[in-house]
């Protein structure tokens, strides 16, 4: 049996803001094509560690490779899609799509927006090149912050929770399409959620961490048939996997509610 390439890395990862302690010993891998989702309870460090490896933070300790290159600073070969799709109101869906690969370029070559609008069309937005942000609806837009992430066609897709704003219906759609176009391109991709039930849908592997500070309380194997179709989620094996990550951080999350309502 042939043993996946690692794609990223986390090597005793600690991060430090001032006296507090956000991540403690982070050590994990991801390998090329996978998708990988990290849950865990409130301020258990899931941003913070995406921010380290998008290279907007730098760890107190430890390191993190993405291809066996070690992580010191942003680039291009990391896309990060966030928690509001952060478009620019004064530019069409194609326009946005393509600031990555204007910034990058300074122009737009042919053979990217022949790409972008391909990407454009792969989101389900396809005819919606030439509307602004504000003639779509949420789901729309992250739809289009999807495509630009995809657009510079990054080694690993960084995703913070992209799903948190939308209703509850619009979110299980989103999170079907993701499927589908990860599929299409196998993306390594590492995903933020607090939704246990989004996390096993999505993943191969979850990575769920305890409270901070945030460590690696264990890593569970999702075990179901691919290409995954909703319906998977009401399946005895899914909920299984839920049951079971959910009593890993059960106390922690109680204890978290009860902190926040205290302040």
């Amino acid at each position: 049996m042939t043993t996946p390439t690692a794609k990223l890395e986390f090597q005793h990862l600690t991060k430090r803001f001032g006296d507090l302690v956000a991540l403690q010993d982070i050590s994990a891998t991801i390998a090329d094509g996978e998708f990988v989702s990290i849950v865990g309870p409130s301020g258990c460090g899931k941003t913070t560690l995406l921010r380290i490896i998008a290279g907007l933070e730098r760890a107190t300790e430890g390191r993190a490779l993405l291809a066996g290159r070690e992580i010191s600073g942003v680039g291009y070969e990391r896309g990060f899609v966030f928690q509001s799709d952060s478009l620019l109101p004064w530019r069409t869906v194609l326009s946005n799509v393509l600031i990555g690969i204007e910034i990058r370029e300074g122009r737009r070559p042919e053979a990217d927006v022949q790409r972008a609008r391909e990407l454009i069309q792969m989101v389900g937005l396809g005819g919606f090149e030439n509307y602004y942000p504000r003639q779509l609806s949420g789901g729309m837009r992250q739809r289009a912050n999807l495509a630009r992430a995809l657009a510079i066609n990054p080694e690993i897709l960084l995703m913070d929770e992209p799903f948190s704003a939308l209703d509850a219906q619009t979110r299980e759609v989103m999170q079907s399409e993701l499927t589908r176009i990860w599929q299409q391109g196998r993306k390594t991709v590492l995903f933020i959620t607090h939704q246990i039930d989004e996390a096993v849908f999505l993943s191969d592997r979850v990575i769920v961490l305890a409270r901070r500070p945030g460590r690696v309380r264990e890593v569970v194997d999702v075990d179901l048939p691919r290409p995954r179709a909703l319906a998977v989620k009401r399946t005895p094996g899914a909920i299984a996997y839920v049951d079971h990550i959910w009593r890993l951080i059960e106390r922690e999350v109680i204890e978290s509610v009860e902190e926040e309502k205290r302040r």
